[in-house]
C-alpha cells in the first residue's frame, strides 16, 4: 500500500492481480496440451500445417489468447487444432460459455444494454442481443423431470396476459399461464404458491399454451380424482382452456369483479356493497335493476356506456364467481413478464417477444442456464477420440 490507500483499493487491486494470473495459467495450461498432442501423435497420420495460430477467447478473468498449432490428418483428409478438439471449443466463437451463461442470463432479468455493463463493458448490447437470439428456446416449457407422477387432489392453473408495444407501432399480448398445488404460509404476512411452473406464449392462438399445459400436468400427475381449478379475468383465451382440459373448473379472477363492481358503483359504497352482494348470490336480475336505475339519470353517452361495460362484465361472468376462489395473476404477470418487458418504453419483434418471455419462464422455473447455453453436439471421430485419449493419459 502506498500513501491513505484504504481496503477497497486492495480488494479491486487484489481482484485485477489474480484475474492477471488466472489468465496467464490458462494460456500456459493450452500451450503444454498442445505440446503434449504434438509429442505423441503419429508423425506419419498427423502433419503440422502451421505452428502458431492465435485464438482470443473472452471470459470472466479477462481475454484469453491461446496458441495452438494447426494439424492436417491425412487419412481424414481433415484440418484441425488439438487444443479446440480437447476442451470442445466452439468454431469462431470469441466468447467463453461461462460468459455467455452470465450474459444471457443478465438479458433474461434485464435490457441487453445493462447486461452489456453488468459485464463491464467487455462486449456491446448488440453481441448480448446475438447471444440470446442463437439461444433456442422452443420447447424450454416442456421439459420435464425425471421424478414419478404425483397424486394430489387439488391443481390450481391461473392466467392473465401482458401488453407489449410492438417495433410497428402495435401492440401485442404475451399469454402467462401457471399451474400450482396450492399456497404455503412463510409466514404470518407472506403466502407462496407450491410447486409453480410457468408458461408463456405470444401466439395468437391459444392452443399452443394449453397444449404444453395439458402435457405438463398428464407428465407429471396421476390426474385420479384430481380437482382442476382454472381462474383468470374471463378472456376467451383462458376460458378455452376448459375446451383443452375438459375435467376443469373455471372461476373468475376476484381481483377483476372487485374493479368492476367499484367503477360500476361510480364511488358509491353502497352500491358497491349491493353489486357484490348480487354476485355472491348470483342474482342477474338485481345487476340488471341497479343498471337501469343508474344509468337513466346519466346524461354523457360515454359515462353510460362505461357504466354498461362494467355491468355486462359483472352479469357475463356472475356464474364463475366464486368466494373461495384465490388468484393472483395480477402479480405474477408484473412479476415474471412486465417488469423486463412493458414497464420500461420498449419496442419488440414478435420472435424477440417470445424469445425473452420463455427465458424469463424458464428462468423462474429454476431452469440450467448452463445447460441451455451449452455448445451444440460435438462430433467425436477417430482423430478427436486419439486426442481425448493421449492428452487425457498426459495430464492425468
Amino acid at each position: 500500500m502506498k500513501g491513505n490507500g484504504n481496503f477497497s483499493d486492495v480488494v479491486k487491486d487484489t481482484q485485477n492481480t489474480v484475474n492477471n494470473l488466472g489468465v496467464d495459467v490458462l494460456q500456459l495450461f493450452c500451450k503444454e496440451v498442445d505440446n503434449a498432442f504434438d509429442a505423441q501423435r503419429d508423425r506419419h497420420k498427423v502433419i503440422i500445417k502451421h505452428r502458431c495460430k492465435t485464438r482470443s477467447l473472452l471470459t470472466s478473468m479477462g481475454n484469453v489468447t491461446i496458441e495452438r498449432k494447426l494439424y492436417f490428418d491425412k487419412i481424414q483428409k481433415r484440418f484441425f487444432f488439438a487444443v479446440d478438439d480437447y476442451f470442445k471449443l466452439e468454431k469462431h466463437s470469441r466468447i467463453e460459455q461461462n460468459m455467455k451463461v452470465e450474459l444471457i442470463k443478465n438479458a433474461t432479468l434485464t435490457s441487453y444494454g445493462k447486461a452489456s455493463e453488468l459485464a463491464e463493458n467487455k462486449v456491446t448490447r448488440q453481441t448480448v442481443h446475438n447471444l440470446v437470439k442463437n439461444v433456442k428456446t422452443p420447447n424450454l416449457s416442456t421439459t420435464l423431470s425425471s421424478q414419478p407422477k404425483k397424486n394430489i387432489s387439488q391443481i390450481f392453473i391461473e392466467a392473465d396476459e401482458d401488453h407489449i408495444h410492438l417495433q410497428n407501432g402495435k401492440c401485442a399480448e404475451v399469454k402467462l399461464v401457471y399451474v400450482h398445488e396450492g399456497v404455503s404460509k412463510v409466514c404470518k404476512a407472506r403466502t407462496a404458491l407450491q410447486n409453480v411452473k410457468y408458461f408463456v406464449s405470444v401466439e395468437d392462438d391459444p392452443d399452443k399454451i394449453w397444449n404444453d399445459v395439458a402435457y405438463y400436468l398428464h407428465q407429471t400427475y396421476s390426474m385420479v380424482n384430481t380437482k382442476v381449478y382454472i381462474s383468470g379475468d374471463g378472456a376467451y383465451w383462458i376460458k378455452y382452456g376448459t375446451k383443452i382440459l375438459p375435467e376443469a373448473e373455471y372461476h373468475i379472477d376476484k381481483f377483476h369483479i372487485q374493479k368492476s363492481a367499484i367503477a360500476a358503483a361510480m364511488g358509491s359504497r353502497i352500491i358497491k356493497n349491493q353489486i357484490m352482494r348480487a354476485m355472491r348470490t348470483k342474482d342477474k336480475e338485481k345487476l340488471r335493476i341497479m343498471h337501469y336505475n343508474q344509468s337513466k339519470d346519466i346524461k354523457e353517452r360515454s359515462a353510460r356506456c362505461a357504466l354498461a361495460k362494467n355491468y355486462f362484465y359483472l352479469q357475463n361472468n356472475i356464474e364463475s364467481y366464486s368466494l373461495q376462489n384465490r388468484c393472483s395473476a395480477e402479480g405474477h404477470v408484473s412479476h415474471i413478464l412486465s417488469s423486463r418487458m412493458s414497464s420500461r418504453p420498449m419496442g419488440w419483434s414478435i420472435s424477440g417477444a417470445g424469445r425473452i418471455a420463455q427465458l424469463r419462464a424458464f428462468y423462474f422455473n429454476n431452469g440450467d442456464f448452463t445447460q441451455l447455453v451449452a455448445d451444440g453436439e460435438f462430433e467425436v471421430n477417430a482423430i478427436q477420440r486419439g486426442v481425448y485419449k493421449t492428452l487425457s493419459c498426459y495430464l492425468s
